[in-house]
């Protein structure tokens, strides 16, 4: 007698079938641990942005520049009535942002930057990067006489 050894074809679907589950298990929860990322990522920008954000305030004050609408502080940093000015080469004075991660977009009315993932906002214009309410970005707008600048988050999932 001749006796092969193998798998039956009942036994390959069943480890088929086995993979098939715990892929449609896996694969939501990989999806989910990104946006999770995105977000927290998301987050810390805009508390890096918020602290430097204080920083440059109580240096303009220390320098005597606090209230003056627009002036450049002796570190070359350019404020607005004390905070960082809004512009994209300003802000990158302040923080160190990898730039291959980040789209920076600017609007001048009212003077916002706008940070969006590369990999998220890479086919789209200014424009629409600006405008969009489903892209996740965080939104960085210039203070005004007596007021923080705004510092929000819009599109992400929370």
């Amino acid at each position: 007698m001749n006796k092969q050894s193998g798998f039956t074809l009942i036994e390959l679907v069943i480890v088929i079938i086995i993979l098939g589950v715990l892929s449609a298990v896996a694969v939501p929860k990989f999806v989910s641990l990104r946006n999770e990322a995105k977000l927290a990522t998301i987050k810390d920008l805009k508390a890096t942005l918020e602290t430097a954000s204080t920083f440059t305030y109580t240096r303009s004050m220390i320098e005597g520049l606090g209230n003056l609408a627009d002036e450049t502080l002796s570190s070359g940093v350019k404020i607005r009535y004390g905070y960082p000015y809004a512009t994209q080469t300003n802000l990158k004075e302040l923080i160190d942002i990898n730039e291959d991660d980040w789209e920076m977009t600017s609007s001048s009315s009212p003077r916002t930057v706008v940070f969006a993932f590369y990999s998220d906002a890479e086919d789209m214009s200014v424009a629409e990067i600006i405008s969009s309410t489903e892209l996740c970005k965080l939104v960085y707008t210039g203070a005004d006489k007596g007021e923080r600048p705004d510092i929000s988050i819009s599109g992400c999932d929370d």
